[in-house]
């Protein structure tokens, strides 16, 4: 996880700033949960061994907030960090991405990170501060991700970074609810899906179920 805690801080950072324009009808979330990455690289067809060993699921967070500007639709920011998904190889594999093969030179663990910041828009209902009043949800935007790593158990390990480990921009979405335990102060549920390819759609995409406090200002 590159600069996370600068990450964090710069969100936290917006997150008050967005606040302050509409303190009334903000909030500012954090959800931690399961997540899922997809792990876009296959065993070539000459592999000996004819599988990997691959672990796309990990723990992630989603640390989000934003202010509502009409009665039910507002703007959301977001910083996320999907977690690490694992490629287990021995020297009997051949590694396969995007139809380029890469031998692998040394046994071992190819480990990716996706992380990124969004921003978006909400739309929600608003039931209230009643206890176990429920509000849903539903978030659309852009963000920028980013898929970090590096690995040195290949034959040509800067061929297979620069096809592996990347970044750009994409498409996000989530659906939720939160359901207020306290005044301003909700537990929420949600799923997030990141669409981590270029082309803005979610072929390519990494997901978080998840749970956390979200609290109105």
């Amino acid at each position: 996880m590159n600069n996370i805690y600068f990450k964090i801080c710069i969100t936290v950072m917006m997150l008050f700033s967005v606040s302050s324009l509409k303190a009334a009808e903000s909030y500012i979330k954090l959800n931690y949960g399961i997540s899922s990455n997809n792990i876009d690289v296959k065993a070539a067809p000459s592999t000996a061994s004819g599988a990997l060993g691959l672990d796309d699921e990990d723990e992630g967070f989603i640390l989000s907030g934003g202010v509502m500007i009409g009665d039910a639709w507002g703007v959301d920011i977001m910083y996320y960090d999907m977690g690490d998904s694992t490629i287990s190889v021995t020297t009997d594999d051949i590694l396969q991405i995007n139809k380029a093969n890469f031998s692998v030179n040394s046994a071992g663990d190819i480990n990716r990170n996706v992380s990124g910041f969004g921003v978006g828009i909400i739309l929600a209902g608003d039931s209230g501060n009643e206890f176990l009043s429920q509000d849903f949800y539903l978030k659309f935007g852009m963000h920028a991700w980013d898929k970090s790593g590096s690995t040195t158990l290949l034959d040509d390990n800067t061929g297979f970074q620069s096809k592996y480990y990347n970044e750009g921009i994409g498409a996000y979405g989530g659906v939720g609810v939160a359901i207020n335990l306290f005044e301003n102060t909700s537990l929420d549920l949600a799923y997030d899906i990141i669409g981590v390819s270029s082309s803005g759609n979610f072929d390519d995409n990494s997901s978080l179920l998840s749970a956390g406090i979200r609290v109105k200002f």
